[in-house]
């Protein structure tokens, strides 16, 4: 048996057959599950561009963020409702806003707004909100009315209190 080990000619077969069952296990086991992991990859990557798009419409100062850091965005209800009603498509006529000066609670500013909303439907009421409050963290929606509208199945009225805390 040790002499096959001492035998040159052992070596020149063993090698080509090790590489050939390389080459097989390759193609027949590894190239398609890496195809696979290629398209998973290739399909969470269309999810994502879709996704960074409708942040990117939603709040576009996001790319300049890093250059914007230095500077202080203060809060002002009527932007702010504004630029994510419009966003959300919610009509400038279809929402009215009641902005109050700052008040001083203990070491705390404290700055209220309320916003009633005429017709909305509820997914974009919660996509108007959540983009809301995602964009500004110290803002707090203290109270929050919903009337169901007769006119339509999925339309709502809305009353919210807001508070942004400095």
């Amino acid at each position: 048996m040790k002499d096959y080990y001492k035998n040159p000619n052992f070596y020149y077969i063993l090698i080509p057959v090790a590489a050939m069952l390389w080459a097989v296990l390759a193609r027949a086991v590894l190239l398609p599950e890496t195809d696979s992991q290629w398209q998973k990859q290739v399909q969470e990557n269309k999810k994502a561009r879709s996704i960074i798009t409708k942040i990117l419409a939603l709040d576009p100062d996001r790319i300049n963020y890093a250059q914007q850091k230095d500077k202080v965005v203060e809060f002002e209800y009527s932007t702010s409702v504004e630029q994510f009603a419009k966003a959300c498509r919610i009509a400038p006529s279809n929402y009215k806003l009641t902005g109050r000066s700052i008040v001083k609670r203990g070491d705390k500013k404290i700055k209220t707004g309320d916003l009633t909303i005429n017709s909305v439907d509820i997914e974009t009421f919660a996509t108007f909100l959540s983009s809301m409050l995602i964009r500004w963290p110290d803002l707090q929606c203290n109270q929050l009315n919903f009337t169901k509208l007769k006119t339509a199945k999925d339309l709502w009225k809305v009353r919210i209190k807001f508070a942004y805390n400095y």
